[in-house]
């Protein structure tokens, strides 16, 4: 991969970094010098106020200092930032690699210890992963009986937006758009689906978007100088964020009190039943466990974070680029018309037989980066990655974003052209350098849940209605808003009947 930088870029990176083969994040890592005690924290601020996200910061560093790029923020220990397809690759799929860091953050979101399946790693990860994933698919993930949970909710949406949108432009379509995507999920988990109007969930969505986008995968400077946390916790956003975090754990912890209440020994309900199950059979074989309660509120919030913030913003991302490109919309409607007609209602059967619909949600898929690096991995020993030597402990992000705008190999990244994923014979090819959900044994458990659910739901809306904006709207910044993921920008949409 080759990287390149504009002119202002290395003018200002030449006056204020200083470029060294032997900075603080290894002898072989090449990166901004930086100052004493913070380290390149200004650095990075000084390169977010410019690009307006930590991704694309991430690719000026890559244009000036290679594929591997050490930074040393604050007191915590070193990050590397992974750019380039082979070193992405390289990097996600070694087992090496495969940890999780231990900062304060990566504690406070789980109760003061590392807990869960997102940020654990080891004996735990493994645990409650393949726990996870038994109990999730025996209760209908990926098969079936998830793909009719899904169209149930996405057809329930379509009715809600028909609703709505007679009174007008709908100002909170991504806000109905999660509810509809958390419910296919909290079905599976706590076997409950939420009403539209519900005050608790609308509260509860509030808090997981305002931990999402005031938080970046860094961890910010509650990971890189924690002890500021009692100096000014206000300014650092310790006190807000652990009150959101607060009110999380507590509004998980009342439903698994409402599953001990009503359960009945030997039924499972949902996957909350068969966790409190399996906590009491390792409980009563005395047994050293991962398996207790504290755990269950953490895997609970994994699912429930990582299940709908992602898969919400991409839907959002789709609808935004097809109201600025009608010309695709377009396309799409006339093949989804093509195919399904008024009628048949769309089912993962029908999906090879949606090729343009594929590419284009590849396509947004690419140029959005809802999740434009990975979530932060840990060396579990020490090693060479490229011929850079990497530290035990030290944290690396892989650059996503990277390998999804490289130049040589789109030819025109800028550019929004699903044809790009169509071959000659008209059929949808599946690229790999798109890689959204990550590589290796750290890849994304919910991977099909989430493919499934976006084609779903976007094939639904999309043989339903057309969406353009309202008379006078203003322009739309498609980059979206930067956070721990990228999300779609606020619009106020116009839903057109079609069918």
């Amino acid at each position: 991969m080759v990287f390149h930088a504009d002119g202002s870029t290395r003018l200002m990176l030449n006056r204020s970094l200083f470029l060294s083969n032997a900075n603080s994040a290894g002898p072989s890592a090449f990166g901004p010098r930086g100052l004493p005690i913070v380290g390149n924290i200004l650095d990075v601020k000084r390169l977010v106020d410019e690009t307006k996200f930590y991704s694309h910061a991430w690719c000026r560093l890559a244009d000036i200092y290679g594929p591997i790029v050490g930074l040393k923020l604050g007191i915590a220990e070193p990050l590397i930032i992974v750019s380039g397809k082979d070193a992405v690759i390289e990097m996600m799929s070694r087992p090496q690699f495969d940890g999780r860091p231990n900062g304060f953050v990566h504690r406070l979101r789980t109760g003061g210890e590392r807990r869960g399946v997102l940020f654990t790693d080891g004996d735990v990860w493994r645990d409650q992963r393949r726990f996870a994933l038994r109990t999730l698919k025996e209760f209908g993930f990926g098969n079936g009986t998830m793909e009719d949970i899904i169209l149930n909710d996405a057809v329930s949406l379509t009715t809600t937006i028909e609703s709505l949108s007679k009174s007008g432009p709908i100002t909170n379509l991504y806000n109905i758009t999660s509810i509809a995507v958390l419910n296919s999920l909290w079905t599976l988990v706590a076997g409950a689906r939420f009403d539209l109007e519900n005050p608790k969930l609308t509260e509860i969505l509030s808090v997981v978007n305002g931990i999402i986008r005031n938080s970046n995968v860094t961890g910010g400077i509650l990971t890189h100088m924690p002890f500021l946390r009692y100096i000014i916790p206000g300014l650092t956003g310790f006190t807000v964020l652990n009150q959101r975090l607060t009110r999380m754990w507590q509004f998980i912890g009342s439903e698994i009190a409402r599953h001990k209440q009503t359960r009945t020994h030997g039924e499972f309900r949902d996957f909350i039943d068969v966790y409190l199950a399996e906590m009491e059979t390792k409980q009563s074989s005395s047994t050293i466990s991962s398996f207790d309660e504290e755990q269950l509120i953490s895997v609970v919030k994994d699912l429930f974070s990582a299940g709908v913030e992602t898969t919400n913003n991409t839907i959002g991302f789709i609808i935004t680029y097809l109201i600025v490109k009608q010309d695709v919309q377009r396309k799409v409607h006339e093949e989804i018309d093509r195919v399904l007609g008024k009628d048949l209602l769309p089912r993962i059967v029908y999906k090879n037989r949606l090729p343009y619909l594929n590419a284009t949600i590849a396509e947004v898929t690419r140029l959005a980066n809802v999740g434009p690096t990975s979530i932060p991995h840990r060396a579990m020993t020490d090693s060479i990655l490229l011929g850079y030597e990497i530290k035990k402990n030290y944290s690396l992000l892989a650059n996503l974003r990277s390998v999804h705008m490289d130049e040589q190999h789109w030819g025109d990244p800028k550019v929004f052209r699903p044809e790009r994923f169509i071959n000659d014979e008209g059929e949808f090819v599946e690229d790999p350098w798109l890689i959204p959900f990550g590589l290796g044994h750290r890849k994304c458990l919910g991977e099909t849940l989430a493919r499934n659910s976006v084609f779903l739901f976007v094939a639904c809306l999309l043989q339903k209605f057309q969406f353009v904006l309202p008379p006078g709207h203003p322009d739309l910044f498609l980059d979206g808003v930067d956070g721990f993921t990228i999300a779609p920008p606020d619009i106020s949409v116009v839903a057109i009947k079609r069918i």
